[in-house]
């Protein structure tokens, strides 16, 4: 049950305006009139409160959140019940949710995601010393106030830790987006799984984006159970490696793994507002082993496959033997000067004793001949013209014994007029004229086939340059002149009993209305015999979509829809019809179905006024309890004058009878652009570029003459084919009203009023 403002809990808190909703409550702003401040008040759903589970878990959220006093928790003022209405009165936050934040600023900056991370992880140090575990930490429920402080609300899932606290996911509370991957199996939930939402929290925060995403919640969780997080650095490179390593902490898959204690998490956190190296907060005192894997660590607290660990292992190990080559090479420089001064430098009457007993012998000898270079060498080559040079090369490479004895397989390099240039050019010959002999015989058989298809589906063997137009709805003697004039053939191919056209008008066409054809291409057409008649239905009790849909699947015409009000009939059922079930109905029989729209007071369905007139809208609306509020107007290139471009209340879901809608009227295109389509039947709507998607406007006029109700029948054709944009009975005084046509590339629109063409336009969407 949705509150209406004004009303008044407990006789001291007014509703002021509803600001958000959960799983179990509506949220609303209120005003505490005792003490003269805004309040917020969380109101049980009213499809709860016949379930006492639910409501044992909504005052348990109130108690829970009462015994909690921290400046980063939302305080709990009262718990209350009015008649069946049970509330819980909270502090108001002036400011906005966590996940707003992100979505607006994401990524933060490594200083700002630790210090929004401090707030939340005091908040959650505070419960959980009170054995509350939240289970449902997530940025829709952490407020960040105008002043900057960060606080945490909706307690509405927590349990206390010292029971047993399962969950299966049928049942699982909390957003799977920031699940444990405990909580995604069913399993035992404890203070860890906050600090794992935190971390992911942290993520998003830091990042942008959320770690993990699926088609449903199912692949989310699996994604929490089986995948590492993604690597922080590539969506944020700025960001800390001392945030880095607590956030993987934090998000270990297993508990164990992760922070013993949201204090130890809070600790690292305000260490790493001024320390930005890798360091994580360890419970035990590694032993050597470990410091030296922790030394080549990128980041600590990241969980490393066995791969990675291998592999830092060897690097570790690589850079011991560097350092040890690097000690040996110190160590031999330090001792070099000692051996130098060893070593006792050569006497100069010795050195010149030894220069002057150099031997002839040890000169190098004297070529008597020079060394020819390699072309020289060559040319002096001679070669005999019995050497078969060329045979014994080709001996090596033996011709397999074909698989077919009687036939031997010829080896052309060994036949005398074997020429290797002269092959290859032959070859290319005879490639590229097998090529454009095949491209010419396709080229053939293509131009006879199209040849051959020429008559088939009404479309000829000319150049295709008439466009067919709408049969449809036409006498057939008018089809047949208007085929001729353009020069088309119109075939009829039978007859047959139309829901909607009276006897004498073609039904069906062969070819869809704004397609080209040649000239004598043949149209096959059906005409109607009359119109089919079926029994009335009974709708009574049903829903009143239902009801529709069960008359126009019948007559193919929709029913008028009168509204009334009935304490005794839940709105949008059909209180009566007219005619009586089992009359006989067709498509010109007016059809008058009575529907509630609930007492006053009740909840009624908003209905969508988008596109309508204003008059038309204020009908609608008003028709079901609904009070039209402010009209405003604003120009507008893509919504014809006069038609409704929005509404404040969506389309489609329930509210309070009498709630204020506010319109957005269109007041035509501005000076500087064209209109984008056409205001009345002999108009047409400007284009856009082919197969580019838009919506065109008409105003549909009454035809001279006509009675209290008219059918109405449009039908638009575009390159996706015919279809039937708006088809009903409509009464008199609802004309002239508009109607938006939506298609793609060339097409025309053509209206009907029972079943007399009244125009028909081209069309560029």
């Amino acid at each position: 049950m949705l509150l209406n403002p004004g009303s008044v809990l407990g006789g001291r808190y007014e509703i002021i305006e509803k600001i958000g909703s959960g799983g179990m409550a509506v949220v609303y702003r209120g005003k505490d009139k005792k003490l003269d401040r805004f309040v917020t008040i969380k109101v049980l759903r009213e499809e709860y409160i016949g379930d006492e589970e639910f409501i044992e878990r909504f005052q348990s959220e109130a108690c829970s959140a009462a015994r909690l006093s921290h400046p980063n928790i939302v305080r709990v003022y009262d718990v209350g019940e009015d008649g069946d209405i049970n509330f819980i009165v909270m502090e108001y936050i002036h400011g906005d949710t966590l996940k707003t934040a992100i979505r607006k600023k994401a990524p933060f900056d490594s200083r700002s995601t630790i210090n929004v991370a401090i707030q939340i992880a005091s908040a959650l140090s505070q419960a959980h010393k009170a054995h509350i575990v939240h289970r449902d930490i997530k940025p829709q429920n952490i407020l960040v106030g105008t002043d900057g402080v960060v606080k945490v609300t909706d307690f509405g899932i927590a349990r206390a830790a010292r029971a047993t606290t399962m969950t299966t996911t049928a049942n699982a509370a909390g957003s799977v987006h920031y699940f444990s991957p405990e909580q995604a199996r069913g399993g035992y939930v404890d203070e860890k799984s906050d600090i794992y939402s935190l971390g992911i929290t942290m993520f998003e925060m830091i990042t942008g984006v959320l770690p993990f995403q699926g088609n449903n919640s199912v692949a989310i969780a699996l994604k929490h159970i089986n995948e590492e997080l993604p690597d922080i650095r590539q969506y944020n490179p700025n960001c800390y490696a001392s945030l880095e390593g607590i956030i993987k902490k934090a998000t270990m898959k297993k508990a164990d793994e992760r922070y013993a204690n949201i204090d130890l998490m809070l600790a690292d956190l305000i260490r790493a507002r001024t320390d930005t190296s890798a360091f994580v907060q360890s419970e035990e005192k590694p032993s050597a082993a470990e410091e030296a894997v922790k030394a080549a660590a990128p980041a600590a607290g990241i969980r490393m496959s066995k791969r990675a660990e291998a592999a830092m292992e060897l690097r570790a190990a690589q850079e011991k033997m560097e350092a040890e080559r690097a000690e040996n090479a110190r160590k031999a420089k330090e001792e070099l000067p000692a051996e130098e001064e060893a070593t006792r430098k050569t006497d100069a009457r010795e050195l010149e004793y030894i220069r002057g007993k150099r031997t002839e012998a040890e000169e190098p000898a004297a070529v008597k001949e020079p060394l020819v270079s390699f072309e020289k060498y060559g040319k002096k080559l001679k070669i005999s013209k019995d050497d078969n040079y060329e045979g014994e090369y080709m001996a090596a490479e033996e011709v397999k014994a074909s698989k077919r004895p009687e036939k031997k397989r010829r080896n052309p390099r060994k036949e005398e007029d074997y020429d290797n240039e002269r092959d290859r050019k032959a070859e290319r010959k005879v490639i590229a004229a097998a090529i454009v002999t095949a491209i010419v015989i396709i080229a053939i058989i293509s131009a006879v086939g199209l040849r051959a298809l020429g008559g088939i589906g009404g479309i000829g063997a000319g150049e295709k340059n008439i466009e067919t137009p709408v049969f449809i709805g036409m006498t057939y003697e008018e089809a047949v002149t208007e085929a001729e004039r353009l020069g088309i053939t119109l075939v009829k191919e039978g007859e047959e009993y139309s829901s909607y056209y009276d006897a004498g008008l073609v039904t069906w066409q062969s070819v869809n209305d704004g397609t080209m054809v040649a000239k004598n291409a043949k149209v096959g057409v059906k005409v109607s015999l009359g119109l089919s008649s079926e029994e009335m239905p009974d709708v009574v009790g049903k829903d009143e979509q239902k009801a529709r849909e069960a008359i126009i699947s019948l007559i193919g015409t929709a029913p008028i829809i009168e509204y009334e009000e009935n304490e005794d009939v839940k709105p949008n059922t059909v209180i009566s019809q007219n005619p009586d079930e089992g009359e006989k109905i067709d498509a010109h029989t007016r059809i008058t179905l009575v529907v509630s729209k609930g007492g006053e007071g009740d909840d009624v369905i908003v209905p969508n006024v988008q596109g309508s007139t204003e008059d038309q809208a204020r009908r609608e609306l008003e028709a079901v309890g609904l009070t039209v509020g402010n009209v405003s107007r604003i120009e507008s290139s893509t919504v014809a004058e006069g038609l409704v471009i929005t509404q404040t209340l969506t389309p489609n879901t329930e509210v309070a009878s009498g709630s204020v809608v506010n319109l957005v009227v269109s007041s035509g295109a501005p000076a500087s652009s064209e209109p984008s389509g056409s205001g009345s039947g002999s108009g047409s709507g400007s284009g856009t570029t082919e197969a580019t998607s838009s919506t065109k406007y008409y105003t549909l006029e009454a035809p001279a003459g006509a009675g209290d109700v008219v059918q109405v029948r449009v039908v638009k054709t575009d390159m996706d084919g015919t279809s039937v944009v708006e088809e009903g009975a409509k009464n008199l005084s609802d004309f002239p009203y508009s109607i938006a046509v939506m298609g793609r590339g060339s097409g025309t629109v053509t209206y009907y009023a029972d079943g007399v063409q009244q125009w028909s336009v081209a069309v560029e969407f």
